[in-house]
């Protein structure tokens, strides 16, 4: 059984749903320390002149994922919410794709409603997209699992826990992982080799890496390969 792990971005790019396909089952990883440097609470989208951040306002401290509000009382220089702002960034951006009118009516709710904490925005966003691409890989929250063992000695625990004999990490993981804490519990540890396709975007050219509803907009599915498209 394949277990990949991943803390709840914002607006996630295609990389974690990947990911998410790849595996039997994703772990939320939402008791993980906020980064305030990091994509759990901002993302890029596509715009015409390149690429744009969309930030979420949240509080920056130095505690959990699942405990960090969001600042509903900021606004833009518009006087806007910044609900508001992501969602008409996401609109004037975007209405022009084959897919927008599809999947406009469930991103209008999205960011209609009001959230307390980041990780029920995240949340919401990544169950959307989850079920837009299709993907059946069962989810769990890593703060379901109550483990308060720290760094790769965590990630092996809750592997095992989920009698996974598989480990799915980032790439990035071969830069800090401890291969042989998976190992000694009978644990293969992959690493994920994702390739980020090109598929036609609404703006001229091509742009890696925005935000995985730059490819639902503009070609309703994951893209496989590079000349899928």
């Amino acid at each position: 059984m394949i277990i990949a792990i991943h803390q709840p971005n914002y607006l996630p790019y295609l990389g974690f749903f990947d990911k998410m396909m790849k595996a039997d089952i994703f772990v939320i990883y939402d008791d993980a320390q906020f980064n305030k440097g990091d994509f759990q609470h901002r993302n890029r989208i596509r715009i015409y002149n390149g690429w744009k951040w969309l930030t979420v306002p949240v509080e920056k401290k130095r505690i959990q994922i699942n405990e960090i509000k969001i600042k509903n009382n900021i606004t833009t220089w518009k006087r806007l919410k910044w609900s508001e702002d992501h969602f008409n960034n996401i609109r004037d951006n975007y209405k022009d794709t084959p897919y927008y009118s599809t999947y406009e009516d469930e991103i209008r709710k999205i960011y209609s409603r009001t959230y307390e904490k980041l990780i029920d925005l995240n949340m919401g966003i990544i169950y959307f997209i989850k079920k837009a691409f299709d993907i059946n890989t069962k989810l769990v929250f890593s703060s379901d699992l109550g483990f308060e063992s720290k760094s790769t000695e965590r990630l092996a625990d809750i592997v095992e826990t989920l009698g996974g004999d598989i480990y799915l990490s980032g790439p990035k993981g071969r830069t800090y992982l401890d291969v042989k804490l998976f190992e000694e519990r009978g644990i293969e540890v992959l690493f994920q080799d994702f390739k980020h396709p090109v598929y036609k975007q609404r703006y001229e050219g091509f742009i890696s890496n925005m935000a995985a509803i730059d490819a639902l907009l503009n070609v309703g599915k994951i893209p496989k390969m590079a000349n899928e498209l």
